[in-house]
């Protein structure tokens, strides 16, 4: 049985599932449904993050897997990679596969995935059916004021239908 430290704003659905090492940062949200999952290496979540329902979160590695700040993870999508830095959009049912790690402000698009040991450099965007990528010149501007707006929203609701695990 791992150890879980949820800091005092953090938002956690009693619904979900959390195994192992995992440390969730101020602000952050975890919808009913998600899954964190720390099997051999432990997981950190930085601040502001919001993880959303059905979304798996899952640690392969021996290594800690570093989320950083302000993230959105859609529902369903799945994080098994060594991390991700601030700013980023993983989109619904987009997969951040095996070794994989992602820069700063970039999206993987819905349904679509890395490979398994890549390096995401900032600003990337990955989309489309069949895949494609490009690199983002405007840096994601829109993302900071949305995301933030989106945080406020979800820390007044969340509490009102949902029962919260208590920070410790």
């Amino acid at each position: 049985m791992g150890r879980l430290q949820i800091a005092p704003r953090a938002l956690v659905c009693k619904n979900t599932i959390i195994e192992g090492d995992v440390q969730i940062g101020n602000d952050t949200v975890v919808h009913v449904g998600a899954s964190i999952l720390a099997k051999t290496g432990p997981i950190i979540i930085g601040s502001g993050n919001i993880i959303s329902e059905r979304a798996v979160i899952v640690n392969h590695h021996s290594t800690p897997l570093t989320i950083g700040d302000d993230n959105l993870i859609e529902t369903d999508a799945r994080i098994e990679g060594r991390g991700m830095g601030h700013r980023n959009t993983v989109q619904v049912r987009a997969v951040v596969a095996g070794s994989s790690t992602l820069g700063n402000d970039c999206v993987v698009g819905a349904a679509c995935s890395t490979a398994p040991a890549e390096n995401i450099p900032d600003n990337t965007v990955l989309f489309g059916n069949p895949q494609s990528r490009r690199t983002r010149a405007d840096g994601n501007p829109e993302h900071r004021f949305t995301h933030k707006k989106h945080l406020q929203y979800i820390h007044e609701m969340l509490p009102r239908y949902n029962h919260i695990i208590e920070a410790e």
